[in-house]
């Protein structure tokens, strides 16, 4: 029995409270792993607290990087794939908490040889170096032309463009769900767009661009993009800038 005094989100709410856009949750309605409880009058989508439940559940699934086609069966099944969703980030994590874990060990030692008075030898600053690097892919300089790069645009600005590369992820996805040849023209439109989006986020800045990649492929692209881009996206969107997008224009 439905409980007509229990909260109801629209769409455009819902898809806000959980850093989604619109078109997300339409997908998820077609391909039946979020089919809102209600409809208004109107046949607008009305979700319940059940569906926010369930929300929950696929957006912290898509985080363990599990292809949308397993979170109904992990969702409806026994289990089975979220433990071995949450084994395989548990082994993630593990390999970057080993990371740190170095860095960490050879920081030390460059302190305590400038505690003792003694230059640090050239292989501790080189073996630092190569732990940072491995610890975190964007250098320090990076980092800080990143952050002058978002100062330049401000909060607004910022937020425009990750919504804009949430739709383009979106459109990624419903292309590589439909098994669209990555060399289509409209695929290789969309690669060309999601190009000229991270070069203009990141100032044209080829080497902030590169490290970015890395860390999205060293990380998995749901940890990396927070959730904005999914692995088969991302595996989807390089076979589409492997075939190359320079005619398209």
């Amino acid at each position: 029995m439905i409980d007509v005094t229990e909260r109801r989100w629209k769409i455009g709410e819902l898809a806000a409270a959980a850093g989604l856009t619109v078109r997300t949750l339409h997908h998820f309605d077609q391909i039946g792993l979020l089919r809102p409880a209600e409809r208004s009058a109107a046949g607008h989508r009305l979700y319940t607290g059940d569906d926010v439940r369930r929300l929950y559940q696929i957006v912290a699934l898509r985080e363990l990087r599990m292809p949308l086609g397993q979170i109904a069966g992990s969702l409806d099944g026994d289990g089975g794939d979220l433990r071995a969703a949450i084994e395989q980030q548990l082994d993630q994590v593990e390999r970057q908490l080993t990371l740190n874990h170095t860095l960490h060990r050879r920081l030390q030692a460059l302190q305590r040889a400038l505690r003792e008075a003694r230059e640090p030898s050239i292989d501790q600053l080189l073996e630092a170096m190569e732990a940072m690097m491995q610890a975190k892919n964007l250098t320090d300089e990076q980092f800080a032309r990143l952050k002058r790069r978002h100062v330049e645009v401000g909060d607004e600005g910022f937020a425009r463009w990750r919504q804009r590369m949430a739709d383009l992820a979106d459109r990624v996805v419903d292309h590589a769900e439909r098994g669209t040849d990555p060399a289509d023209p409209a695929v290789q439109e969309l690669a060309q767009e999601w190009f000229e989006t991270v070069t203009e986020m990141t100032g044209d800045d080829r080497s902030v661009l590169s490290a970015l990649y890395a860390k999205i492929d060293r990380q998995g692209p749901e940890a990396a993009t927070k959730g904005l881009l999914t692995a088969l996206g991302w595996e989807y969107l390089k076979r589409a800038f492997a075939v190359g997008f320079g005619s398209v224009r």
